[in-house]
Formats: C-alpha cells, sequence, structure tokens
C-alpha cells in the first residue's frame, strides 16, 4: 500500500509539471508565432505621418547614427520657407527638395546632441521627427567620413549661439586634409567627394551662406 501510494503521488507530480511544461511551450511557442506574424520577420519601424521617412531601430555596435531633425514635409515650396521662418529662432533651418517635395529640416546632429534638440522642440511644442542617417564603421574610409563630420557639425553648430557671427574654415581645411591623406595613398571615391566638398567650403562661414554648404553635406551623408 505504501509503495502503491507513493506511486500514485509520484504520478500526480509528474503529470503536473508536464502540464507546466506544455503549457509553457505552448506560450513560448504562440509568443515566437505571432511576433512573426506581427512583423513579418522585419525590424521594427518608427513612422511618422509627416516625415516621409521610415526610420529603421538599429542595434548594430558598429553602425554611428547622425541624426537629422525634421519639422515638416510638404508639396509647395512656399509652406517651407513658412515653417523656417517660424521655427528659425531655435535652429537653422534649411530646406532641401526631393522628388517635387520639400523637407524642413532642423539641423543635422551628432545623436546626442540632436536628443536634447529634440527636448528642446518638444518644450516649445514644435513637430519635429528624428531621422537617423546611419553610417557603418566597419572600415577605414567610413571613420574618416565620420570624424570629418563630426568635426564640420561642431563648427557649423557653433552658428547657433547669439555671439557666434561667423567661423573661418581655414582650420578646419587643414585638420581634414591630414585625415583624408594621412598615408598617401590612392583615396577611394567615398573620400574624393568628401575632399572636393571639403575643399570647396567658402573661407568663412556665418549665417547667410551656411544653408548651402548644410544641403550638400545632407546630400553626401544619405548617399
Amino acid at each position: 500500500m505504501r509503495y502503491t501510494r507513493y506511486e500514485y503521488k509520484r504520478s500526480n507530480k509528474i503529470k503536473f509539471l508536464c502540464s507546466i511544461a506544455l503549457i509553457a511551450g505552448v506560450s513560448i511557442g504562440g509568443g515566437l508565432y505571432l511576433s512573426n506574424v506581427i512583423f513579418n520577420g522585419k525590424e521594427i519601424q518608427s513612422n511618422s505621418s509627416n516625415s516621409g521617412y521610415s526610420t529603421d531601430v538599429n542595434y548594430e555596435s558598429n553602425i554611428q547614427n547622425i541624426v537629422v531633425l525634421q519639422c515638416g514635409y510638404y508639396s509647395k515650396e512656399e509652406n517651407a520657407k513658412e515653417l523656417v521662418n517660424s521655427i528659425s529662432k531655435y535652429c537653422q533651418p534649411f530646406i532641401v527638395e526631393e522628388d517635387g517635395k520639400f523637407r524642413v529640416l532642423a539641423g543635422i546632429y551628432k545623436e546626442d546632441d540632436g536628443l536634447k534638440k529634440i527636448e528642446e522642440f518638444k518644450n516649445n511644442n514644435i513637430d519635429v521627427a528624428k531621422v537617423s542617417l546611419n553610417i557603418s564603421k566597419d572600415n577605414v574610409d567610413n571613420k574618416k567620413i565620420l570624424e570629418i563630420i563630426d568635426g564640420f557639425l561642431t563648427v557649423r553648430n557653433k552658428l547657433q549661439d547669439n555671439g557666434v557671427k561667423s567661423i573661418k574654415t581655414a582650420e578646419f581645411k587643414e585638420w581634414a586634409d591630414k585625415i583624408l591623406n594621412d598615408n598617401g595613398s590612392n583615396k577611394s571615391e567615398k573620400l574624393n567627394y568628401i575632399e572636393s566638398y571639403i575643399k570647396n567650403l567658402p573661407d568663412e562661414i556665418d549665417k547667410t551662406n551656411s544653408d548651402t554648404n548644410i544641403q550638400q553635406l545632407y546630400k553626401l551623408i544619405k548617399n
């Protein structure tokens, strides 16, 4: 009787454990199935109704995000210009035309600076969308490009300070040249594009000519 009773209790325990295992298996399997159905095996995306962009969430450690802040996307240029005038006291906005549409961009930033700017816009009730232009750091050329972009953004964004009216570019050009030509070897097409861009910068950047330069940089980064 003791042996039979012991086996009976043991059998109940086994059934209980099997039930738990079965429920857990169904839950996990069901969760994975629903995940595949909902997201279709793709990365999660963040969409903005007025951005014209779809921004992928990126978890790769060898990717650096250059943040573009967009405040509007219009079919008419006059509407874009109106928005530029209304937000110019908070940033240095510029317009980029693409496929007959006009993007109002509030600036290009390194990611940390961009997040701070987003908070400033939110505090002033300005609609803004963050767009990440991802650049891989998996080769020497891209690392050089990222370093130069960071340097130029640091220089250009100084114009946002009320006390700064213009910035001379000679020192920046010299610094960039050393990075681009550090080993004396033939440069890739990408580096040649960046070098040409740097050489064509005006001797002095101010608030009247910075839009053209930042528009060109945006297109270079995007490409």
